[in-house]
């Protein structure tokens, strides 16, 4: 026992990049992290997400440093398409203001270079209630264009929170966005939970 609780950590301590979460793993960021890092009406029920990964529409992965978690990175994954959605990237607590975060989005750009690109949705610094958090999105878009991101005329309005769509090429720099997003987006959500909460639209 103590032999196999050794590789187990041998193999932990290996890890570097991104890698794939076990489904416990990813309940367990879920959690203890997700929780915390995000607002509760831009979270997504535990059961919706282990349902599309389920289906193999839905990516958890860790970013690891010399095998410990630095940040994770959760997606929707439309793999006949080519398109992917980043639902939610967060560095962790106590690995922040080091870059991990920018470090975890280039290695994204490597994990998905066969698909043809990558959407992002930053909240509308048009709809924050004052100043400070006008700032905070427009950071948060400046970091991502700084990554390679496009912004584009596309926005979305996702169970009552407005967004807007930044886009990042990948295997293919065209995109219709709005159509693609709207896709990713029934994939997500069934039917009338779709026309009920979802909206894209370009500006």
């Amino acid at each position: 026992m103590w032999m196999q609780n050794q590789k187990q950590d041998q193999r932990q301590n290996q890890k570097q990049g991104l890698e794939r979460l076990e489904s416990n793993e990813a309940a367990e960021i879920y959690e203890k992290q997700m929780r915390r890092d995000f607002p509760e009406n831009e979270l997504k029920p535990w059961a919706m997400i282990a349902r599309m990964e389920r289906q193999g529409a839905y990516d958890c992965l860790g970013f690891y440093e010399e095998g410990q978690m630095a940040a994770y990175a959760f997606s929707v994954v439309d793999r006949e398409r080519g398109y992917v959605l980043l639902d939610y990237l967060a560095v962790r607590e106590g690995c922040r203001g080091k870059g991990y975060g920018s470090r975890c989005l280039q290695e994204m750009k490597r994990f998905y270079k066969n698909q043809k690109g990558l959407f992002l949705e930053c909240e509308d610094p048009g709809s924050a209630e004052d100043g400070a958090e006008i700032e905070m999105r427009r950071r948060r878009i400046r970091f991502y264009e700084n990554a390679g991101c496009e912004r584009t005329q596309v926005s979305a309005r996702l169970f009552g929170v407005s967004f807007e769509i930044l886009y990042l090429p990948l295997a293919h720099r065209g995109a219709d966005v709005a159509e693609e997003l709207k896709k990713l987006y029934q994939m997500m959500l069934p039917g009338p939970m779709y026309e009920k909460h979802a909206r894209v639209t370009c500006r």
